[in-house]
């Protein structure tokens, strides 16, 4: 394997066996969820049981609900609930319901792998795993190890693949090759575009997959790329970029930004608050409540992403509008936010592979996952084989955000793919 993926692997085999977690736990930005403490049995979520005398089918969840991962991880796993209860009214997977139970990842990958394990021994038959590779591929290899499915609501690196975690992992998102390859044609074809600047956070491998993809995107176009200037996750002051950004000689077209909440909410509104008005232009980690908070409606003007799907009433989806009104009658509130689709996707990829296998035995779910098309509210996705690392072929959603409204431009897939880089 390329020394990179063995070098990231060996660095996630040794989180696993690590007896304390690497860093303090933050606080979660889902103030009415508690985190499950990893010593304490995996609790069934509430949901409509089905008259039958078949076992459960068990999904287990170990996402992140507390700590700065849980902005990603809450909204799926609440579409994942909603999938189950649906299922279980409607007859259950092989005519057996399903039970869902969870362990709070904490967005630390040690307890990762411990509460994944965890959930596995109280008898998960197949798994939900985090929302990204560098806070989620502990599941996803604890799952292999013990011949278990497990797809990821939205890990977009490419590194989330079957060559680095096995035949048995997958992802419902789409990758950033694709992502970014999204975003710099409507840069350079749609918006005519045609110089960029990129700031980007280093120390995760979404950030940095999806910078060095969008530049190698967008200079295939022809587009100029003016600067790649960096920052450290957490660093929530951007005065420094700020002031390099201001002298400038001339002012880009388009303002590429690779970050995730918090910090992408508060760098947007530090250089809108500075009097940048140059376009916005971003990945999938700017689609959250959060996000449009931090900036607020004042400053979120020609803001633009790429990202999993639109949840509106005007989706040109036409099972989006059943599942609006579920979601409403559930939670009270219409859908807002592309990730609210992710857990009921993937919940209905497991169904769907379940049913066409005729039974939750790992190799024979994936191969058959790997043989179905899938229709998503997240888009249509079919997956590669095993040996060709499960690529997740899968179109993105372009949403525009003017005056904190946001709207859906379209979808779509790119002409063309950069090619993966070693690291892959």
């Amino acid at each position: 394997m390329i020394k990179k993926i063995a070098i990231g692997l060996l660095c996630l085999t040794l989180i696993l066996t690590a007896c304390q977690p690497a860093a303090p736990e933050e606080p979660s930005p889902l103030e009415e969820e508690e985190a499950i403490p990893a010593e304490e049995e995996a609790v069934p979520a509430e949901e409509e049981a089905v008259p039958a005398e078949e076992e459960p089918i068990i999904i287990g969840s170990s996402a992140h609900l507390s700590g700065w991962m849980a902005v990603y991880d809450g909204p799926p796993r609440l579409g994942a609930l909603l999938a189950i209860k649906h299922i279980n009214e409607t007859g259950g997977i092989l005519g057996r319901p399903v039970e869902f139970i969870e362990l709070d990842g904490q967005t630390d990958a040690a307890v990762l792998g411990r509460v994944t394990q965890q959930l596995i021994d109280e008898g998960a038959d197949v798994l939900i795993a985090p929302c990204d590779f560098d806070f989620g591929a502990a599941a996803a290899m604890v799952a292999q190890e013990n011949g278990i499915v497990a797809i990821s609501t939205c890990a977009s690196s490419p590194m989330y693949n079957s060559w680095a975690l096995g035949d048995q992992q997958f992802t419902l998102s789409m990758w950033n090759t694709t992502m970014t390859a999204v975003a710099a044609e409507f840069a350079y074809n749609i918006m005519d575009w045609r110089t960029a600047y990129v700031l980007t956070e280093t120390s995760t491998e979404y950030h940095t997959s999806l910078t060095d993809y969008f530049v190698e995107s967008f200079t295939h176009l022809g587009g100029e790329m003016i600067d790649v200037d960096t920052y450290i996750q957490g660093d929530l002051d951007a005065s420094a970029q700020i002031q390099r950004y201001l002298a400038l000689p001339e002012e880009p077209d388009v303002l590429f930004i690779s970050s995730s909440m918090p910090d992408v909410g508060t760098i947007v509104r530090q250089f809108r608050a500075a009097g940048v008005e140059t376009p916005i232009l971003g990945g999938d980690s700017m689609d959250n409540e959060e996000f449009y908070v931090a900036v607020g409606d004042e400053l979120s003007y020609d803001i633009y992403m790429s990202t999993h799907s639109w949840v509106g009433d005007d989706s040109a989806d036409p099972e989006m509008g059943d599942f609006i009104e579920l979601w409403t009658e559930e939670y009270g509130k219409p859908p807002e936010y592309a990730y609210n689709t992710m857990g009921w996707d993937v919940v209905y990829a497991l169904k769907k592979g379940i049913e066409a296998a005729g039974t939750t035995e790992g190799k024979a779910v994936a191969k058959a996952l790997e043989e179905i098309d899938l229709p998503g509210l997240s888009g249509s996705l079919n997956w590669s084989s095993a040996e060709d690392g499960h690529y997740p072929k899968k179109e993105a959603f372009v949403l525009e955000v003017q005056n904190g409204v946001v709207s859906f431009l379209y979808k779509t897939m790119p002409e063309w793919l950069p090619p993966l880089t070693e690291a892959e």
